[in-house]
């Protein structure tokens, strides 16, 4: 039975409580409206227990837009003077169809622009290019407390990337034989990242990358003995997982010669290597989801390009929203800057045979593609 038929008693109803019970408060603007245009505003404004200003709004919006005037209206400003510009907004769209894996803190980075990273995100979902991100399930351990405390290169974490499953990537690694493998080591004071790239996963590629970094430290004055590196237990580290010797395998070797500790995190915690693993997800985004690349040289050189990148300008909001460098000044100001320069290599085109059993001999490796 509508309210417009109920007594005077029946239709005493409090207006506001109906207006957060009711399921549907078109029903309610309408039955109101009628009320009032039988009645008069003031019977109305009683029996609902609200204002005549309220009856009159309602019913001059339902006589001068129907039914129509009796819906939610938008409540947002017409006039915000500080709304980013057209201008600024294509920009933005533009920028986030080229790097598409870029959120809005790095693309407020990457274009410099005053606005703040809610308002760049306001745009891109406007423009439909925001993608929903699948849930972690496991959670990546807090360490950053811990990380404060830790001295340059005290820790690390090392691991291996499979190219292969990346879209993007996979058809220029078929065409013209670009290497399947990154190996990457993360630092865990500063966040800084090396990387090397090979065609196999093996031992001897393992080793051959721990060489080229520990002997980059050492010409930077980082004593390796003071340093521990963490791996999963894959082949590449540990060498045959069903040995029954203690052999050691030649990524094992190299970290001994340099007097680096060795350490495992147990099977099937790969949460346990969060930082490297969070590096790994960085460059698929930013790098491999996005560049293309003619040869191998300019892929190197590339390449090249986003390690710097990533080691002297790229914030990380999780570290107070500074770059490695910045840290890096901060924390160890005495630490030569140009540590974080390590080029990317192709590992599988070094001789084996010069992997030199004697730490002080060295050995060659090939210049990155920028110094060719």
């Amino acid at each position: 039975m509508p309210l417009l038929n109920k007594t005077k008693q029946e239709t005493q109803l409090r207006y506001y409580d109906l207006m957060k019970d009711m399921a549907i408060k078109f029903n309610l603007r309408l039955e109101m409206v009628l009320c009032a245009r039988e009645y008069g505003p003031s019977e109305a404004a009683r029996r609902y227990e609200t204002t005549r200003k309220t009856i009159g709004k309602w019913r001059y919006r339902y006589e001068t837009q129907g039914l129509d005037g009796l819906k939610d209206q938008k409540r947002t400003p017409k006039h915000i003077p500080h709304k980013m510009d057209k201008g600024t907004e294509a920009k933005v769209i533009a920028a986030r169809q080229k790097l598409h894996t870029f959120g809005a803190r790095p693309l407020k980075d990457r274009l410099g622009i005053s606005y703040s990273h809610t308002a760049i995100h306001r745009v891109m979902k406007q423009a439909d290019l925001v993608q929903k991100r699948r849930k972690r399930w496991k959670k990546r351990k807090d360490l950053s407390e811990l990380k404060k405390t830790l001295a340059f290169f005290e820790k690390s974490q090392i691991d291996t990337k499979d190219l292969s499953d990346i879209l993007n990537y996979w058809p220029l690694m078929r065409r013209i034989g670009l290497p399947r493998y990154e190996f990457a080591l993360r630092e865990l004071s500063v966040g800084a990242s090396f990387f090397a790239y090979a065609d196999e996963n093996t031992t001897t590629n393992a080793s051959k990358f721990a060489d080229y970094v520990a002997r980059h430290l050492k010409r930077h004055g980082i004593k390796t003995a003071r340093i521990q590196w963490q791996s999963d237990n894959g082949s590449e580290y540990i060498g045959n997982v069903n040995k029954k010797t203690n052999r050691k395998s030649a990524f094992e070797k190299a970290l001994i010669r340099h007097k680096i500790d060795h350490g495992r995190i147990p099977p099937r915690c790969s949460w346990l290597q969060g930082d490297v693993e969070t590096f790994n997800r960085i460059v698929e985004n930013e790098f491999f989801d996005i560049e293309s690349f003619a040869n191998k040289e300019e892929f190197l050189g590339k390449a090249y390009t986003y390690q710097l990148y990533f080691n002297y300008a790229r914030k990380n909001r999780y570290r107070g929203n500074k770059s490695p460098l910045e840290i890096l000044r901060e924390r160890f100001p005495k630490v030569d800057e140009d540590v974080l320069n390590l080029p990317p290599i192709h590992l599988d085109s070094l001789d084996e045979s010069s992997v030199a059993e004697d730490d002080e001999s060295g050995y060659h490796v090939p210049w990155p593609a920028h110094n060719k």
